[in-house]
C-alpha cells in the first residue's frame, strides 16, 4: 500500500523532485502569472467555462484559454479589460513611484479610502435609508480601521504599563453602545498592558 503524502504547495512538491536551480525556475515561473492565475480563479468562482466566457465577451474560447496560460508581462490591458467585462469585474490600476516609502503608500490608500466614503455619502443624500445606511456603515468602517491601526500599534510600540494610547468616545446621540465606546473598556482592549 503506497504513502499517500501531502504537500504545502506545488513548488514543495517540485522541489522534491527537482534540482535547486529547476525548482527556482518553476518558482519564478509561476510567480510570473499570478495575474493570469487571478483571471482564471475568477472565471471558476463565476461558475463559467471558457466557452461561455468567449460568448460573454466577443473572445475567442482559444484567446480565453491563451489569457488564462500566459505570463502576466504579455497580457494587454485591453485583454484583461474584455476578460473582466464578462466576469462584471473592474479592473483598477495603480501607477506610484518606484521605490516609494510605504507610509507613503499607506497615505495613498488612506486618500482613496475617503474619498470612497464620500461618494457613499452623496449618493445618499436625500433618502433617508440610504442616509443611515452610509451613517451605520461609515461607524463600521471607523470602528475596524481603528481596531486595525491600534492592533498594529501595538505591535510596533513597546509595552507601556497603564498608559492609554488615547481615548474615544461616541458621539451624542448615536447608536453605539456608550460602554462598547468608553475610553477604558477601549484601553483595555487595545493597549498592552502588564499586569
Amino acid at each position: 500500500m503506497a504513502v499517500e503524502r501531502t504537500h504545502g504547495s506545488v513548488s514543495e512538491l517540485y522541489a522534491k523532485h527537482a534540482s535547486t536551480e529547476e525548482c527556482q525556475d518553476f518558482v519564478k515561473l509561476l510567480n510570473s502569472k499570478k495575474l493570469a492565475k487571478t483571471l482564471f480563479a475568477l472565471r471558476c468562482k463565476a461558475g463559467l467555462t471558457q466557452k461561455e466566457l468567449a460568448a460573454k465577451t466577443g473572445l475567442t474560447q482559444s484567446k480565453v484559454s491563451k489569457i488564462e496560460h500566459s505570463q502576466d508581462v504579455t497580457l494587454t490591458i485591453g485583454d484583461i479589460l474584455q476578460y473582466c467585462e464578462g466576469l462584471n469585474v473592474q479592473l483598477h490600476l495603480g501607477l506610484m513611484p518606484e521605490g516609494l516609502p510605504l507610509v507613503h503608500k499607506v497615505k495613498f490608500h488612506w486618500t482613496e479610502l475617503q474619498k470612497h466614503l464620500v461618494t457613499i455619502r452623496e449618493i445618499s443624500k436625500g433618502d433617508s435609508a440610504m442616509e443611515s445606511a452610509a451613517r451605520d456603515f461609515t461607524y463600521e468602517a471607523a470602528h475596524n480601521i481603528t481596531n486595525g491601526l491600534l492592533e498594529c500599534l501595538g505591535k510596533v510600540m513597546p509595552i507601556q504599563e497603564k498608559e492609554e494610547l488615547f481615548t474615544v468616545s461616541a458621539p451624542s446621540g448615536s447608536k453605539e453602545d456608550p460602554e462598547e465606546c468608553s475610553p477604558a473598556v477601549l484601553s483595555g482592549r487595545f493597549c498592552h498592558q502588564e499586569e
